[in-house]
């Protein structure tokens, strides 16, 4: 048996397939769980960490003053994409490996993402209250295909979210990337003219320091009157107080958003029927989260183990 600690800070572990907690007893470690059974907290990430080789990570924190202070920490192992709650400099400067699961999600996210597009369009949510209410209002929806979609981001889950759009006869799908490619049935835009022309934008760009607010007021009040906001991506990108004015005052026709400043979300938009508030679940499938914990698993186990990862976050992105 390996001398080798690892924390699996990530909660639940293990529900979606029992693989990767075997992976784990088959090559031999001395095993931590998260005894809160919930997201960890600051104090309580740096008290679990004490002696611990490894990491499991879920979206806990992980800032400077917590990796400066770890003994024996050699890898965080990402159970996910999001990168923004770790201080890749202080990793750097300790020579501790952040690996991450960037295909496994992806799926699961662009499903979310197009199943609240036709829950917008077709008034699905405004169905389900008047039935609630005992009243029978049938409301009139419109087609993906009569509507002008834009995709803030065309990367893993973006490309995704662009070929099931393709399924719906969209002819032409607006886009804007830092990095743009060739791709069928996609009309290149700034991110001025994707806001101006779209009935609808999802987004699906990373977090960092440049895009801290990304979508504005600025972008959202350039919409047309009655568009539509998805943000699965992370809660920073776009801002909901400029949202909750714009919504407020009946200029922003609905919205969708997984992903929040501060989670839970407790805020004001939980006010508004036309805004749809999930808990964070772009990737909570069966199969998404499976593949995210046994890639995590994978990854932090050859790292202890002195070779390769395979998914290995190279530098902040």
């Amino acid at each position: 048996m390996s001398n080798s600690k690892i924390l699996i800070a990530t909660y639940p572990f293990g529900l979606c397939g029992n693989e990767p907690v075997e992976l784990l007893d088959k090559t031999g470690w001395d095993i931590k769980y998260n005894s809160m059974e919930r997201r960890l907290k600051l104090d309580e990430v740096g008290y679990m960490l004490d002696d611990i080789d490894g990491v499991i990570a879920g979206t806990e924190p992980y800032n400077k003053d917590i990796i400066e202070n770890t003994k024996n920490l050699k890898v965080i192992s990402r159970v996910g994409v999001g990168l923004d709650n770790i201080d890749f400099n202080a990793c750097r400067e300790k020579n501790i490996v952040v690996t991450y699961t960037p295909e496994a999600p992806a799926d699961g996210v662009a499903d979310l993402a197009v199943g609240q597009m036709i829950n917008l369009f077709r008034g699905l949510f405004l169905s389900n209250k008047s039935i609630s209410n005992k009243k029978w209002n049938r409301v009139l929806g419109s087609l993906l295909s009569e509507k002008k979609i834009g995709i803030l981001g065309v990367g893993r889950i973006g490309e995704r979210v662009l070929k099931r759009l393709k399924g719906f006869g969209l002819q032409t799908v607006y886009c804007c990337d830092l990095k743009p490619k060739k791709l069928e049935g996609v009309k290149w835009v700034t991110k001025k003219e994707l806001f101006s022309i779209c009935d609808l934008v999802t987004i699906h760009i990373p977090l960092n320091k440049d895009n801290y607010h990304c979508v504005s007021l600025k972008e959202m009040g350039n919409m047309e009157k009655g568009s539509f906001i998805i943000n699965t991506s992370r809660g920073s990108i776009l801002d909901e107080k400029a949202l909750e004015k714009l919504i407020y005052d009946g200029y922003i026709g609905g919205a969708a958003l997984d992903v929040f400043e501060k989670e839970p979300y407790r805020g004001a938009l939980t006010e508004f029927d036309n805004v749809l508030l999930t808990a964070h679940l772009g990737s909570s499938t069966h199969r998404s989260r499976f593949l995210m914990e046994y890639q995590a698993t994978e990854d932090c186990i050859r790292v202890l183990q002195n070779k390769k990862p395979l998914r290995p976050v190279d530098e902040e992105i």
